[in-house]
């Protein structure tokens, strides 16, 4: 329980620019003398500062704590099949600097990491022992505690150690799989309201989904936990990456919306133009995004079904779209009546969009603080 404070005390400081002791007390509904405790250690690590004083009837005014946002800071990655994308972030999970270049290879990819982290290390100065380490978000299975990518179909990685890239680089490295990262960064930083269950399904090349479960992720005995784009869910005899047939990221993820995409098209006007043709009531357009949504929806159903969460957050590569998917799906075609008594379960848009996997990715050396992780309940 007492990793889950810390984060508790952390977010409700941030989401209220500010907090006092009292307040911590009542918000973690804890002793006085358990808060004093966590604050004095959090302030002894630099974490927290007193930020001036708040107003007070009477008697000694208390004083206002706020995050020290330098006191740490860390790297994100996020490697997709087309590019790299690398974020270095404050421990507020702020941006700092970004970059972004084509994925030729995890060889070279890594090669040209090392040269960007090092080279946004000098442009801000830097100390190492400021640097909590490097958070790496992929598309598949990934063994955290081996540093191993176990099996990523969209890269053709299989077994690829990260091992030697962390010895060369100098800086701890935390792998995880993207769409678990995108769930970290929604439960962290992505909306001011408190979620402590919920299902992220991120919608990218593929399709990923995260399951917060109570405050920690859920990843099952063998951590693989939460692979829903490999569900069943058409007959039809298109073959996925992963060797299997009808899996529903063949169906509802932007791989499927870009199929007929000319090559002189970038996919993001492609994109907009199919969307413009849609609300235009282009028969073509209307036929192939109501076709997505209705198999977007079919997985959503399985995933309330089996997981039964209060909130489903959608996002990823196509979370700038992810409203209208919800919208045509609820309101246009009524595809939630036949969700019979999950009614209440809310169906809502990424805040973070497509960037919660790189910001997700950037917040897991976090972990080294809290080690929440590996946790699977709170007893």
């Amino acid at each position: 329980m007492r990793e889950v404070n810390y984060i508790k005390i952390l977010q409700h400081i941030k989401r209220n620019d500010g907090s006092t002791k009292a307040e911590l007390t009542k918000h973690l509904d804890v002793s006085h003398t358990t808060i004093n405790s966590y604050i004095q250690t959090l302030m002894d690590e630099g974490f927290v500062v007193a930020s001036g004083t708040a107003d007070s009837s009477g008697g000694r005014k208390p004083v206002i704590l706020k995050i020290n946002p330098a006191v740490r800071c860390s790297f994100g990655v996020r490697v997709s099949p087309d590019k790299v994308y690398l974020i270095l972030v404050n421990f507020l999970g702020e941006k700092i600097d970004q970059v972004e270049f084509p994925y030729l290879g995890m060889d070279d990819a890594l090669a040209k990491l090392k040269e960007l982290i090092y080279e946004m290390i000098d442009r801000h100065s830097i100390d190492m022992d400021r640097i909590l380490g490097v958070g790496m978000a992929f598309p598949g299975l990934v063994d955290m505690d081996n540093l191993l990518l176990e099996y990523i179909p969209n890269l053709s990685l299989v077994n690829y150690s990260l091992k030697d890239f962390e010895t060369d680089l100098g800086l701890p490295v935390f792998p995880d799989n993207e769409a678990n990262a995108g769930t970290y960064a929604e439960y962290l930083v992505g909306r001011d309201e408190k979620l402590e269950s919920f299902v992220y399904v991120s919608i990218a090349e593929g399709i990923g989904t995260g399951i917060m479960n109570d405050h920690f992720l859920f990843r099952g005995k063998n951590k693989r936990a939460g692979e829903f784009g490999h569900l069943k869910v058409s007959d039809q005899k298109v073959r996925c990456n992963c060797g299997r047939y009808g899996c529903w990221e063949l169906f509802a993820s932007m791989r499927a919306l870009l199929r007929d995409r000319p090559e002189s098209v970038s996919e993001q006007g492609y994109l907009a133009r199919l969307f413009k043709d849609y609300d235009r009531g282009d028969p073509q357009a209307v036929d192939k995004i109501e076709r997505y949504v209705r198999y977007l929806f079919a997985g959503l159903d399985v995933i309330l079904l089996s997981v039964d969460p209060s909130v489903i957050i959608i996002g990823g590569d196509l979370g700038d779209y992810a409203g209208k998917f919800i919208d045509i799906g609820v309101n246009k075609l009524g595809l939630t009546k036949y969700f019979y008594g999950y009614e209440s379960v809310r169906i809502i848009p990424s805040n973070i969009k497509s960037n919660a996997a790189l910001l997700g990715a950037a917040l897991l050396p976090l972990e080294q603080i809290f080690r929440f992780r590996y946790r699977l309940n709170i007893n």
